[in-house]
C-alpha cells in the first residue's frame, strides 16, 4: 500500500502546508504569551515541528503493519504504546539538543525548554494520536474503496454470465425448430429446404460474427432479424407478410444483442403456425425521450386453438433487460381483438 503523503506530489504538498500552519500557530503563541522576539519562536517551532512532520512520515509504516482488525486490541495499544513513547523520545531530545547548540547563549530561552517539556510532550501525544487516526481512516477509506471495486467486478462478472446465458438459450430455440422445418420439407419441398439450409447456415455465420458482443446497432440487430424472415418466410411463403418502419435517428442507436428476435419468434408462432391466412408481422421504431421506442404487432386467429409455450422469450427480453438497464418497466404487452402487440424502451446507455 502506497505511503498517503508521498503517493502523489500534491498529498506532500498538503501535509507541509498542514505542518506550517501548526509552526505559524506555535510560533505565535510562544511570541504572544512568552515574550519571546519573532527568531526565537519561529526558530523553536520550526526545528521541533520539521521533526515531528519527518517522524510521522515514518510512523505510516508503524500504523501499516499493525491491522486493527485482525491483532488483539491489548497487542495494538502495547505497540502503539512503545511507538508513542520512542518517537516522543526522539523527538525531543533531537529538537532540544539542536536548539541548545542554536541558542547557547540565550539562558531565559534553554530555562524555558526545561520548563516546556511536560506541554510539550502533551502536544506530541495528542499529535502522535492524531496522525496515526488519520492513517487508519486513510487504510479504512482505501479497503474500502477496494472492496466496493472487487464488488463491481464481481457483479459485472455475474452480470456478463448471466447476460450469455440468456442469449445462449435463443439460438438452440430457434435452431431446433428451424430443424424440425428442414426436415419435413425434404419431403414435401426439396428445393424450399435447400434454400432453407442456406438462409439457415447465413443466419448462423451472422450470429457467431457478433455471440461476444452485448451491444450491436440497431441495424446490426435488424440485419440479424431479417436473415430469420428470410428463413421463415421460405417455409410459410405468401402467409407471412413484414413491414419495418424504422427511422433514421434509430439505426445507429446501440441495443442488446439478440433482443428482438425471441418477440419476432413469438409473432410468426403465436400468429402464422395458428393462422391459415395471411399474418402481417410489424415493426416500428422511433426516437423517445428516453431513447428509442421500439414497436412489434401481429395478427392472429382470433378462432384458433392457442399453441403451448412457456413465454421464454418474453421473460428472457425481461430478464436480459433488468440486467443491463436496471429497470423493470421497459416492456409492456397488449392483446386487443386480433392484434397482439410488444411495446418496448431502450434507454440509451451512460
Amino acid at each position: 500500500m502506497v505511503h498517503p503523503v508521498l503517493q502523489k506530489k500534491k498529498y506532500l504538498v498538503y501535509y507541509l502546508l498542514a505542518w506550517a500552519f501548526i509552526g505559524t500557530v506555535h510560533a505565535t503563541v510562544l511570541n504572544h504569551f512568552y515574550g519571546f522576539n519573532h527568531l526565537i519562536s519561529f526558530t523553536d517551532s520550526f526545528v521541533f515541528y520539521s521533526l515531528f512532520g519527518i517522524i510521522a512520515i515514518g510512523l505510516w509504516y508503524t500504523v501499516k503493519y499493525s491491522d486493527i482488525n485482525k491483532a488483539k486490541i491489548t497487542d495494538v495499544i502495547f505497540n502503539h504504546g512503545g511507538a508513542a513513547a520512542l518517537t516522543l523520545v526522539i523527538w525531543y531530545l533531537t529538537g532540544s539538543f539542536l536548539l541548545r547548540q542554536i541558542f547557547a547563549d540565550n539562558t531565559e530561552y534553554l530555562n524555558f525548554l526545561n520548563v516546556s517539556i511536560p506541554w510539550r510532550l502533551t502536544i506530541g501525544v495528542f499529535l502522535y494520536l492524531l496522525i496515526i487516526l488519520i492513517y487508519y481512516l486513510v487504510i479504512s477509506y482505501r479497503n474500502l474503496q477496494e472492496k466496493i471495486l472487487n464488488e463491481a467486478e464481481l457483479k459485472s462478472l455475474v452480470k456478463e454470465t448471466e447476460l450469455s446465458l440468456l442469449k445462449s438459450q435463443i439460438n438452440p430455440h430457434f435452431l431446433f425448430n428451424s430443424l424440425n422445418s428442414i426436415s419435413s420439407l425434404t419431403i414435401t419441398n426439396p428445393a424450399k429446404a435447400q434454400e432453407m439450409i442456406i438462409k439457415l447456415s447465413e443466419f448462423l455465420r451472422h450470429s457467431i460474427g457478433h455471440k461476444e458482443r452485448q451491444m450491436i446497432s440497431l441495424s446490426e440487430e435488424m440485419d440479424h432479424i431479417l436473415l430469420y424472415l428470410d428463413i421463415e418466410k421460405v417455409r410459410f411463403g405468401d402467409r407471412l407478410v413484414y413491414r419495418l418502419d424504422i427511422s433514421e435517428s434509430c439505426k445507429n442507436f446501440e441495443v442488446p444483442n439478440m433482443i428482438l428476435q425471441p418477440l419476432f419468434e413469438n409473432a410468426v408462432k403465436h400468429g402464422v403456425y395458428e393462422s391459415s391466412d395471411e399474418v402481417t408481422i410489424s415493426f416500428v421504431c422511433e426516437p423517445c425521450m428516453d431513447g428509442i421506442k421500439l414497436k412489434i404487432s401481429n395478427n392472429f386467429d382470433l378462432e384458433a386453438a392457442p399453441r403451448m409455450g412457456n413465454r421464454m422469450g418474453i421473460k428472457n427480453i425481461i430478464n436480459r433487460l433488468r440486467l443491463i438497464y436496471q429497470r423493470e418497466d421497459l416492456l409492456k404487452t397488449n392483446k386487443s381483438n386480433s392484434i397482439f402487440e410488444v411495446e418496448m424502451i431502450l434507454p440509451k446507455l451512460t
